[in-house]
């Protein structure tokens, strides 16, 4: 047997939950900021068109949301999975093809493409005072740019899976 096998494996790091949430916070805000400008053209309902200096002002905002986002996520996995047992299976068994075989957290990324969407959309709504800018949504058009935002989250995970694919097959 493996010596890594013997002993618990280790959960991820402070900085591995930081990292992932930082990098898929910062696509997630690209994405959503297009789908709630999109939405709102579409529907033509609310205001939203922020300059680059707006948006750099708003991802500090939205900086300090993804790092507490991050710990309390690494908080609570480890109240549930102190190990991280369940995540280093759930690994594995993706690898050996037990589980997703095309999309890689199909679900998962369903939910945070959206919810990272109604977080951007609520960091604009907060930031708007502190940088002097408009903006005005509906839920209507959060909700279509979240559902329209699923289709990045989709994407990124097949891309995802695709990858684990091709390094299988080498």
């Amino acid at each position: 047997m493996d010596l890594q096998e013997k002993k618990h494996p280790s959960p991820p790091t402070v900085w591995t939950w930081l990292a992932i949430t930082f990098l898929w916070g910062t696509v997630f805000f690209g994405t959503s900021i297009l789908t709630l400008r999109f939405s709102g053209d579409a529907l033509g309902q609310g205001f939203f068109n922020p300059s680059w200096s707006e948006i750099y002002s708003v991802y500090a905002v939205y900086f300090f949301a993804l790092f507490l986002l991050a710990l309390s996520a690494m908080l609570i996995r480890r109240r549930q999975d102190p190990w991280g047992e369940k995540q280093t299976q759930r690994r594995k068994d993706v690898l050996a093809g037990k589980r997703e075989q095309v999309f890689v957290s199909f679900a998962a990324s369903i939910v945070t493409s959206f919810s990272f969407t109604v977080l951007t959309a609520v960091a604009f709504v907060f930031s708007a005072g502190l940088v002097e800018m408009t903006v005005v949504f509906t839920v209507p058009v959060v909700l279509a740019a979240a559902a329209l935002n699923i289709v990045f989250g989709l994407s990124a995970s097949l891309a995802a899976g695709l990858v684990i694919l091709v390094l299988k097959k080498l």
